[in-house]
């Protein structure tokens, strides 16, 4: 899962609870500065943390993660369109883009 996906839907769960950063941060038992390392996408909670975020927030641990998944399946689904739709003589070029990103 990506750190900035988990840590925005952490931070919109918790605005939508009403809860500041410091609050949540108490009740999870780790440190403000850690909170927004989270939230920011800067760091992972550990398993433990992030357990108790989703208790907190009362949210099922699982649904993180399915968001993700269908996020990132329809957003793979459709780059995959794009790329049937190009012309042929396009593709290497679009190989060669793709080679590029994944290498930085």
């Amino acid at each position: 899962m990506d750190k900035h996906i988990l840590g925005k839907q952490i931070k919109q769960l918790r605005l939508e609870r009403g809860l500041s950063q410091e609050q949540l941060s108490e009740m999870i038992y780790i440190s403000p500065r850690q909170m927004c390392l989270i939230e920011n996408g800067n760091s992972y909670p550990s398993l433990d943390t992030f357990i108790r975020i989703a208790e907190v927030l009362g949210i099922d641990v699982n649904k993180f993660f399915r968001i993700n998944a269908r996020e990132n399946d329809e957003f793979r689904n459709s780059v995959i369109d794009i790329i049937k739709a190009l012309d042929r003589r396009k593709l290497p070029l679009v190989k060669d883009l793709l080679l590029a990103v994944d290498a930085h």
